[in-house]
């Protein structure tokens, strides 16, 4: 117990460290797509969160529009579905999680568009046999595609001195409009159930592991950057009757010289529902707050949530209000998102100690 609690304290030390260090550095958007509501894309995030959850199966799904003020902007929808594995019935609580991924972003007039269809495998374990200590570690990998419609692009050759012509030959060489690449990621995850109304949880991931090569020409070379990634979020019990939480949250990702960092959080109130007769309970939970993304954004979030016995609801959305030099030069950059978020829930009866105790996380 004593080498555990070593641990923990050093991989806590390294971990306000890092988050320290891209609080104080500049800050630029990421190459890859990103998302406000970034707790309810949890694999995108890192894949040591496949699976981990209060519940049987859970999908989650979010639509973002961002820049519509600079021709067609952003579209990003993204996708996912996953499920713990053998949960209650390998030894010490431990178990697997599997999920799958999708995500399709469209952007610009010429709808040069990535489309991600991943796969993840994770395996959390308990680190004490309380089970208040717990350790994932994911994997995930797939084929995605790049794609770039040429016919919606004018160039500088088809300017013929009054107006884009495009008849005009391009006298461009792109050889590739459409193009498929393998990409893989990991990431690890420590979290902290005390019990079902307060946790904590950090995880640190990196994704493009190898810098896959997504140039548009047959023998070109242009390797997308590794993108690391570190998270941290809590739910904390504001009061004796737990029907008052605060959950706080802090993202950072690094990818080449571009770096995100998001950090804020939501005031979650309760209320509960119970048949006189059966004893049925009914939960709902209205949260709302902000996030602020590092010299980008100011983020006005808000979020419902409906529990049953065997299922769970949530509706989240959130606005971007811009903030950034690009946001004053172009008039506005505010971006719109939204989630839906649905789970299965395993009956108070049919519970084992991990499932009372774990998060919804979603």
């Amino acid at each position: 117990m004593q080498r555990i609690d070593q641990i923990l304290r050093e991989f806590g030390r390294r971990f306000l460290a890092v988050a320290a260090g891209c609080l104080l550095t500049g800050s630029l958007i990421a190459q890859d797509v990103h998302f406000s509501q970034w707790q309810t894309t949890p694999m995108r995030i890192n894949p040591a969160m496949t699976g981990v959850f209060d519940g049987t199966v859970r999908f989650s799904n979010n639509y973002r529009s961002q820049w519509s003020s600079l021709g067609k902007g952003y579209k990003t929808i993204h996708a996912s579905l996953d499920a713990p594995i053998g949960k209650g019935k390998l030894n010490n609580g431990s178990f697997f999680g599997g999920g799958l991924l999708v995500i399709q972003d469209k952007a610009g007039s010429a709808e040069l568009t990535s489309t991600y269809i991943e796969g993840s495998l994770s395996y959390t374990m308990a680190m004490d046999d309380a089970g208040d200590h717990w350790f994932s570690l994911g994997f995930q990998g797939g084929l995605n595609q790049l794609s770039l419609d040429l016919t919606k692009t004018t160039w500088d050759a088809q300017w013929n001195g009054d107006k884009f012509d495009p008849a005009l030959p391009s006298m461009e060489s792109i050889q590739l409009q459409q193009f498929a690449y393998l990409d893989f990621h990991a990431g690890f995850m420590y979290y902290f159930v005390p019990n079902e109304y307060n946790a904590f949880n950090a995880g640190a991931s990196m994704a493009h592991i190898g810098s896959p090569n997504i140039s548009y020409f047959v023998n070109g070379e242009d390797a997308l950057p590794s993108r690391y990634t570190i998270h941290s979020s809590g739910l904390l019990s504001m009061n004796r009757d737990n029907f008052l939480f605060f959950e706080p949250r802090l993202l950072g990702q690094l990818q080449g010289k571009q770096l995100e960092v998001v950090g804020g959080g939501l005031l979650r109130n309760k209320l509960q529902f119970k048949s006189r007769y059966t004893n049925y309970r009914k939960e709902m939970y209205f949260s709302f707050g902000g996030y602020y993304r590092f010299k980008d954004a100011i983020i006005a979030a808000a979020r419902f949530e409906f529990k049953s016995q065997k299922s769970a609801f949530g509706l989240g959305v959130s606005y971007d209000f811009g903030t950034s030099r690009l946001a004053r030069l172009a008039g506005s950059a505010n971006s719109f998102e939204i989630n839906l978020s649905i789970a299965g829930l395993v009956p108070r009866g049919q519970r084992g100690s991990q499932f009372n105790k774990m998060p919804l996380f979603f």
